[in-house]
């Protein structure tokens, strides 16, 4: 949940607060399970106590992947708002690459390039020049996604790795536009930051905020040389800047490497606004609250 104070249209971030439910893990038969439904209840409904505590004024709850690449969507959402009120807008990927692209932070020396958004279970791309989107869509695959499928322990292994590069070599190979398209990349989501956290780490550049943050594109395969996933050091490295997704970040860099190598990227930039910021400015102007507790 991120929390803002609106000025002349102007998001200003007041407070965050994170609970990973992983979803996928709750799946079965494509449907999500009991267990699943109350875990993203429970969530929900402390996450309105938070709201209420700050006086918020009005509330949304948007679901991307998690919900979307399930059968039993209606029932899930029907289910959260009888529990807590809050009615949860399910956004296609497309309109989740669209709002990638309305909320992300952008250099104003960047005219054109692209803007990536790997999420757990999708992967949203969108090639823009200035303020025109020329190419968005998305593709159902993420970084716990390529984790549970690939991956037997905490780190890939070697045959792992070249396993998840031949899955998205093919993914990427179906986009006729993608290759050689963009000198510059523009990451957002979870895997993004994670990998801009370890960037910093691995490179010292301890002071650089993440909004922002730029390193050369060649840097993502450097990364990987220097965590050696064949040592147990490599899993101190992750662990000391972003224990959470010790499992999922080196799936994640696998893929963007791809889309570094395919691209002809040279420069890396991370965003820390995104579809969150997107969904804002496009779904506030309505005045409607999601949560009837407020």
């Amino acid at each position: 949940m991120s929390i803002y104070d609106e000025t002349d249209s102007v998001l200003s971030p007041i407070l965050n607060a994170k609970e990973i439910v992983g979803l996928i893990n709750y799946s079965e038969k494509g449907k999500l399970s009991p267990d699943g439904i109350m875990r993203i209840t429970e969530t929900i409904r402390v996450f309105c106590k938070t709201a209420q505590a700050v006086d918020v004024t009005s509330l949304k709850c948007f679901a991307t992947a998690g919900l979307r690449n399930i059968r039993n969507t209606d029932d899930v959402i029907s289910a959260v708002e009888k529990e807590t009120g809050v009615h949860i807008h399910v956004i296609s990927g497309e309109e989740e690459a669209r709002l990638d692209f309305v909320g992300a932070w952008r250099s104003k020396k960047v005219n054109e390039g692209l803007i990536i958004d790997m999420g757990g279970g999708s992967t949203e791309i969108v090639r823009y020049k200035g303020d025109k989107i020329n190419n968005h869509l998305s593709l159902p695959f993420g970084s716990l996604f390529l984790y549970k499928r690939f991956v037997t322990k905490i780190l890939p292994k070697s045959r792992e790795l070249i396993k998840i590069r031949s899955f998205v070599k093919k993914q990427f190979a179906v986009l006729e536009w993608l290759p050689n398209s963009a000198q510059n990349i523009c990451l957002i989501g979870g895997t993004a930051r994670a990998i801009a956290r370890l960037h910093k780490e691995l490179n010292g550049r301890e002071s650089d905020d993440l909004q922002g943050y730029t390193f050369d594109a060649d840097d993502l395969d450097l990364m990987l040389l220097q965590l050696d996933l064949k040592k147990k050091s490599a899993i101190h490295d992750i662990l000391r800047v972003t224990p959470e997704r010790i499992h999922t970040i080196i799936p994640g860099l696998v893929a963007f490497t791809e889309l570094v190598h395919i691209t002809g990227c040279k420069e890396i930039s991370i965003s820390k606004d995104g579809v969150r910021e997107g969904f804002l400015k496009e779904y506030s102007k309505d005045g409607q609250n999601d949560c009837e507790q407020i």
